[in-house]
């Protein structure tokens, strides 16, 4: 499975989604956030995060969080999680660029990509990524520019020969459909203003990446960016992709996984139960009390060790 989408990618995941039966309840649609069970009970406003982290059973992570207003402290895990859906925009973003540019062939297109990584590697190790292993992220960031280098140039080169006529807007959308980073307004069902979904595809397909072992719990997640999509926009959401993307611990060998997920109505009312137990833990300012097992990669682990 691919990484990097195409337009072709586009039409797989349309011919697939319309072989699975798709029933949703219509007062399960996030347009009807102002009534039923989609209505928030509670002015706060949550994170996508804070209602499907897998790191704490009890929901104890938002008491620390919103209650307490303690910070998240460092997570190699989650910094390594971070490094990666960083590389991935970089390289949405940057392909884009280049054909805006002017690069209509994959020969050029790839030689350009590859010579401007080294500046967006090293833009991001001297940033907001100081703390990571710079040999290891050098290797995953190398294996994931390649891999769009490789996708996109040859992509650039197949869509240019069936229509020689395409505009440069065309062709680009044809090349790199996917929206890195689509920001989407949550607040109608309770979540934050600038929510962010890792990529989506037309006609409205939602794309996340874990880097993690997957859980079932980012299937609600999935179900919150569609309740938000819908809500914003008025549009359907029936399906979402989940990717899992795996790299070996010193980053020479990743694999990607691809789930395609209903956004079923079961989905959707487990979102509503979650968001609405961790509503009301913050507004109660009740200790719900500490999981049986703390997950070692928690970011709020000192905070519970210090109880």
């Amino acid at each position: 499975m691919g990484l990097f989408f195409t337009y072709d990618d586009v039409v797989r995941f349309a011919q697939l989604f319309r072989r699975m039966p798709a029933e949703i309840a219509e007062e399960l649609r996030g347009w009807h956030w102002s009534e039923g069970v989609l209505l928030p009970g509670y002015d706060f406003k949550l994170s996508v995060t804070d209602v499907v982290s897998e790191f704490c059973e009890t929901g104890r992570h938002v008491y620390v969080k919103y209650v307490l207003k303690r910070r998240e402290g460092p997570s190699p895990i989650l910094e390594r999680g971070g490094f990666i859906h960083a590389v991935y925009a970089r390289a949405v973003e940057h392909a884009k660029k280049l054909i805006y540019d002017g690069v209509t062939s994959g020969q050029r297109f790839r030689a350009e990509f590859m010579l401007a990584g080294s500046d967006v590697l090293h833009g991001l190790l001297d940033g907001e990524f100081k703390r990571m292993n710079r040999e290891v992220a050098k290797r995953i960031f190398n294996a994931l520019w390649s891999n769009a280098a490789n996708t996109y140039a040859s992509a650039l080169d197949r869509y240019r020969a069936r229509s020689p006529y395409l505009t440069i807007d065309g062709l680009a959308a044809m090349t790199i459909p996917v929206i890195a980073e689509y920001p989407v307004d949550g607040s109608l069902i309770g979540l934050n203003r600038a929510i962010r979904i890792d990529a989506m595809l037309p006609p409205a397909i939602i794309v996340e990446m874990k880097t993690r072992r997957l859980n079932p719990r980012y299937d609600i997640g999935l179900a919150a960016y569609a309740l938000a999509f819908e809500s914003q926009y008025e549009i359907p959401v029936n399906y979402a992709i989940l990717l899992n993307v795996r790299f070996s611990d010193d980053g020479s060998v990743y694999h990607v996984y691809e789930r395609h997920v209903l956004i079923s109505d079961a989905l959707r009312q487990k979102f509503v139960e979650e968001r609405d137990k961790l509503m009301q833990i913050i507004d109660s300012k009740m200790d719900p009390g500490k999981p049986s097992h703390c997950d070692p990669h928690c970011p709020f682990l000192n905070v519970c060790r210090e109880w």
